[in-house]
Formats: structure tokens, sequence, C-alpha cells
């Protein structure tokens, strides 16, 4: 069975990864396709390893999280793409809602972040307290 959800610029089909996305950018009127996922940027073991590290209840810690999986160690803009690709609405933002299957995003098979988690990472990255992370805000987290 085929099935297709889209979002704003985001298609996903059945034959995809759940860490893959597909966008399309028109940037100054051109477009172009281009195919993401967590593991084109990231290590399978170091997302392995960062999973492991926050199993149990209550012991996320996002900044431990980022440099676990290495993301501190990647540049701005691949910070970005990541951030693109965990915004899962294409919404420009990452809401306490999305927030909660953080680490899903990562791998299918993990955890939900507690109610307490998650928000403590929303206090934590959302620098104007509008109650959501933008792009800036997570690339500023990610890489203080």
């Amino acid at each position: 069975m085929y099935m297709r959800e889209t979002y704003i610029n985001r298609t996903w089909t059945d034959s995809q990864s759940p860490l893959s996305l597909t966008s399309v950018d028109s940037p100054a009127g051109r477009t172009s396709l281009r195919t993401m996922s967590l593991s084109s940027i990231l290590s399978a073991d170091a997302i392995d390893g960062a999973l492991k590290d926050c199993q149990a209840p209550d012991s996320f810690n996002p900044k431990k999280f980022f440099q676990l999986c290495g993301l501190t160690k990647k540049s701005p803009q691949e910070v970005k793409n990541v951030f693109n690709i965990l915004d899962n609405d294409a919404s420009g933002f990452i809401e306490e809602e999305e927030l909660k299957f953080f680490l899903q995003r990562f791998s299918p098979g993990a955890r939900v972040l507690t109610d307490k988690e998650t928000k403590a990472f929303l206090s934590a990255a959302d620098d104007d307290s509008d109650g959501k992370i933008g792009a800036d805000e997570f690339q500023a987290m990610v890489l203080s």
C-alpha cells in the first residue's frame, strides 16, 4: 500500500526512512530537490550511543545528547538541516508536541520524552519565550 502525506514543503512516503525528508526549496525562484536524513549527517553509532544514554525516563539532557550524537561538532548549516528534519510539520518551529517525540525522530523505537523533560528542553532553548523553538534558537543551543 502506498501512503503519502504532504506537509508544506515536504513529501513523505512509506518507501522512505522515517528519518528522511525530501523537500523542495524555492529560494529566489529557483527550485531544487534534496533528500536529507539524520544518518547522512550523524553516525548511526553516535545516535545509538546518545539514545542509550537517556533510555531511563527523566534522564534526557539536550546538551549532553547533542554532544554524544556528534551534533555539536557539525557546521551551522548541518545543524539547521537537522532542525529541518526534526521540524515534523515544516512550520519553521519545533513545538512542544513535536519535542515529546524528539528521540523517536532519531530512532523510531526510542522512548517519548516525559512532560518534565519536554518542558525543560523547551525552557532551555526557547530564548524568546514564544512556546516554540526556532531554527536560530536550536542552533544556538546546539553550538553553545
